[in-house]
């Protein structure tokens, strides 16, 4: 289980997820060159929160197994002769799951692997931010959503493990 005692959220985070949603290589490297565990999991918390914001914008308050399902085809297509790097299965899961699907009744990986999961992640996120055409003041919103959620997220899980913490003392 992952630790999220000394996680917290700072500007770098906020910025390396403006550069990658603004298709900037060097924010990748960003994330690749993190070595210090709580920074490397505020850099996944806020890619999976920019996900999961963006999901919401897409999806919600209601949607259908059925926009998913063409949401997810019309994405693997795009992609042409990369379509293998979205899992169908996983992204119609991650999906459901990001907008608290009741009804999902599978867990992650969802019969894949975390690799997969973070492929579908990622190419959903920049698929969803290219659509929306962020201006400037489009995209700090953006940004500013997805790092509440991040906090909002982050403190559940912190919370959760103090009482976890405390429960076994």
């Amino acid at each position: 289980m992952t630790d999220y005692t000394d996680v917290e959220l700072h500007d770098e985070h906020i910025a390396a997820l403006r550069s990658l949603l603004k298709f900037d290589l060097a924010a990748a490297e960003v994330y690749e060159n993190e070595t210090e565990d709580a920074a490397a999991i505020g850099y996944t918390l806020m890619v999976y929160s920019a996900f999961a914001v963006a999901v919401h914008r897409k999806f919600a308050p209601t949607y259908s197994m059925a926009q998913i399902l063409r949401y997810v085809a019309d994405l693997r297509i795009s992609l042409g002769d990369n379509a293998s790097q979205v899992n169908p299965r996983v992204a119609e899961c991650m999906i459901r799951a990001a907008l608290g699907d009741e009804t999902l009744d599978d867990h992650e990986p969802y019969g894949a692997d975390m690799q997969a999961m973070m492929d579908v992640e990622m190419t959903v996120l920049l698929d969803l931010a290219d659509k929306a055409r962020f201006n400037q003041a489009g995209l700090d919103k953006f940004l500013r959503d997805s790092a509440d959620y991040a906090r909002r997220w982050l403190t559940v899980q912190q919370a959760r493990q103090v009482g976890e913490q405390a429960s076994a003392e």
